[in-house]
């Protein structure tokens, strides 16, 4: 589910849709090859798949993104919700009845093929229909998982990677549940095993498994490509999508060195690229020691190695008493009349202050007198990073006038009287009768898991608290 469009700035900060903590990713672990060894195959973990960045989901369920377990009849693990659980714990109904290791002919081949990829830094870990694994990080009590409620959970082990725990012990010092995410792009009939293997799992939900089962395009299970799909998930769920997502974009466009042009593969467990030509200099009088000869390995540090964010601003104008919010139509929302918060990217060695003030002139052709960042979201189409800030404008006769002429992106900009906005944010608040008298033009704004939603809203709340005083 959504936020309500009540909660507060605080809440949405902690809990933003795409960007909710749920794993502790101690990305430091993804070098150890004993960790990667050990959550790999233990029956507890959980695995999201991906075929060309669309998540496996079963959307008959409440648009559910598709986690799967290693091991049968595995715990599942309770949301934590604000002011209600304290602690994440067994809900006391099973995860999922079936398992991968069951379930999938040569699931565990696969395993065992990625990890010695993986741990020897194979120079064929991504050839062929090989999957590419992605560590995600750990449910752990940092993210609020109540490990003691799980070790009643235990069991009987029942093969040797089973130590009969519902939960991962590294060391005595990591514990809880490894996550990861798997692209199956290049294996096509994986992908399609995993289809059928959800779709009995849900029939046997249901109970339907033996008398009329369904079909996995009934039950909705499929590798989805729809927004309408990724803007309904669970907090939680959209998190991890969006997670996975932003990791296999990046592994998929960057297939090459930038530096001597040779393939790459993704080392320590995904979470970084490492060039695959090995050849070095001569050894010379001047420099005995031999280099490689690709710019990329033989750097300090390689920026080019690690996954990249694009920074992107969006930001809320207003003026300095909140009476007054500009809002803009742009090209592709015309039919829907959606206004929306001015946005585009950052540049090189600009602030995000000046980015904000130069996006804003530019589309808008305002001056803005003074920023404030107010709230980020990760936006996984493909890869950005939004950065919400507050432009206040004083009006002077000059800094607030509209001028679309710079760029020519937008179809129009307006100064709306914040009370029109506030009823747009808040639909309980109109009146019955005056839903067309209010708003005749039929103006909408962004949907209320997006970060231009809660600037808006933001804006439209410190007017009503200004007002208060």
């Amino acid at each position: 589910m959504s936020h309500s469009i009540h909660s507060s700035i605080k809440e949405i900060q902690k809990d933003m849709y795409f960007g909710t903590e749920v794993l502790n990713r101690v990305s430091f672990l993804r070098e150890d090859n004993e960790f990667i060894t050990r959550s790999l195959f233990h029956p507890s973990t959980r695995f999201i798949f991906f075929n060309r960045q669309q998540p496996l989901v079963y959307k008959n369920y409440g648009t559910k993104l598709a986690i799967l377990t290693n091991g049968n009849n595995q715990v599942n693990i309770d949301e934590l919700t604000p002011g209600v659980h304290d602690k994440l714990g067994v809900t006391g109904t099973k995860f999922l009845a079936n398992g991968l290791y069951e379930g999938i002919p040569g699931w565990k081949s696969v395993l065992n093929t990625w990890n010695e990829d993986n741990r020897n830094h194979d120079k064929e870990l991504r050839a062929g229909g090989k999957p590419i694994f992605l560590f995600m990080g750990l449910l752990d009590e940092s993210i609020g998982l109540d490990v003691n409620s799980l070790k009643g959970e235990s069991e009987p082990a029942v093969s040797e990677d089973d130590d009969g725990e519902k939960y991962l012990d590294h060391q005595g010092r990591y514990q809880g549940i490894a996550y990861y995410a798997v692209d199956v792009t290049r294996n096509q009939e994986l992908s399609q095993q995993l289809i059928e293997f959800v779709n009995r799992c849900v029939n046997e939900q249901q109970g339907t498994a033996t008398s009329k089962p369904k079909s996995a395009e009934e039950n909705g299970v499929y590798y989805t490509h729809s927004r309408k799909h990724f803007l309904s998930f669970e907090h939680k769920e959209a998190s991890l999508y969006s997670y996975g997502a932003m990791f296999f974009n990046w592994l998929k466009t960057n297939k090459f060195c930038p530096g001597c042009g040779h393939p790459t593969i993704p080392i320590h467990a995904g979470g970084k690229l490492a060039c695959t030509n090995d050849a070095k200099t001569e050894p010379t009088a001047e420099k005995p020691e031999p280099r490689f000869i690709c710019p990329v390995r033989s750097a300090t540090v390689s920026n080019v190695s690690f996954p990249r964010t694009d920074m992107a601003i969006i930001s809320i104008i207003t003026n300095r008493d909140r009476s007054k919010i500009l809002l803009s139509l742009g090209k592709r929302h015309a039919i829907t009349k959606m206004y929306s918060c001015t946005a585009g990217f950052m540049e090189p060695s600009e602030t995000v202050e000046i980015a904000t003030k130069r996006e804003i002139w530019e589309e808008t052709g305002v001056n803005c007198a003074e920023v404030s960042i107010v709230m980020t979201q990760p936006w996984p189409f493909p890869s950005n990073l939004m950065i919400g800030c507050m432009g206040v404008v004083d009006f002077n006769g000059t800094d607030e006038v509209i001028h679309l002429g710079h760029d020519n992106e937008l179809l129009d900009a307006r100064w709306f009287d914040t009370s029109f906005v506030r009823k747009l944010v808040y639909p309980d608040e109109v009146a019955a009768g005056e839903d067309e008298s209010f708003n005749p033009e039929g103006i909408l704004i962004p949907m209320s898991e997006s970060i231009a939603f809660s600037l808006i809203k933001l804006c439209v709340d410190e007017a009503r608290n200004a007002h208060k005083l």
